[in-house]
């Protein structure tokens, strides 16, 4: 497997479809002591069961690029924020990576040496939507957002609700940054513009965004910062049995500007 600069990789797996014990056992011998032990302290079998499926994503994928690394051989680090990476700085291939999971989904972004960071939502788990937008969105995203008829406020809220977890991730910096010290509006185009108040220090022609549609009840969101060009890039996605099965796959991109060469 091959990536180049512009390039985004979207891999997708549905936790709950596997289930062959031989196949869980070999993601079982994946992991290491820690990751052992993490899995063992989620209190529900589902969520262990998650937790195994993703670390085998992680781990069988990456030697799809870098096919002299074995899956289990991988070693991460995390940052002050807890944002995983790749611990070695020597690899031929300079790859970055961020996931996400929601209810019988999982999501892993993958680029070339460029920030990113992913966000899938399970839309059915609307919980107190008008509210969390009115604590943590920006002024002029609650005051658009209000302002939609009451059938297109969902759909919204999910918009930047994942857009918003993407950029975060993205940071690396999780939640550590103020949701309302940034704000998204989506152009006539479909392109997604990002402004930032003075205090996030940050500047929109650094980042990219996009919104993926992966079912009728999932949303996804991804973020790169493109520092130097600002390049066009393109998204390529697939659906993943680690370690059994790959299948190319292509949900419809509902915003965001890619290249279509």
């Amino acid at each position: 497997m091959t990536i180049s600069a512009y390039e985004i990789h979207l891999w997708y797996v549905q936790d709950q479809n596997i289930d062959d014990s031989q196949l869980l056992s070999q993601y079982h011998n994946l992991l290491n002591n820690e990751e052992r032990l993490q899995q063992k302290r989620f209190h529900f079998e589902r969520d262990r069961h998650q937790y195994l499926i993703t670390r085998a994503l992680v781990r069988s994928v990456l030697s799809l690029y870098v096919n002299t690394t074995s899956p289990e051989k991988w070693k991460f680090k995390k940052n002050a924020y807890g944002k995983p990476f790749i611990s070695s700085s020597s690899l031929a291939v300079p790859l970055c990576f961020n996931l996400s999971h929601t209810n019988n989904f999982v999501v892993m972004a993958v680029t070339l040496d460029q920030e990113i960071g992913v966000d899938i939502e399970y839309l059915p788990r609307l919980g107190k939507m008008l509210e969390i937008a009115n604590h943590f969105f920006s002024p002029i995203e609650i005051e658009q957002l209000h302002a939609l008829p009451a059938e297109k406020q969902t759909n919204r809220f999910f918009d930047l609700w994942t857009l918003k977890e993407a950029y975060i991730k993205a940071c690396g910096m999780g939640l550590s940054i103020p949701l309302d010290h940034f704000s998204f509006t989506f152009s006539q185009q479909g392109e997604i513009e990002i402004d930032f108040e003075p205090e996030r220090n940050d500047q929109p022609r650094y980042w990219q965004f996009w919104q993926i549609r992966p079912s009728e009840i999932h949303k996804i969101s991804v973020a790169v910062k493109d520092y130097m060009t600002h390049g066009s890039y393109s998204i390529s996605m697939r659906k993943i049995i680690p370690l059994e099965k790959i299948e190319e796959v292509d949900y419809p991109i509902a915003h965001g500007r890619i290249s279509t060469a």
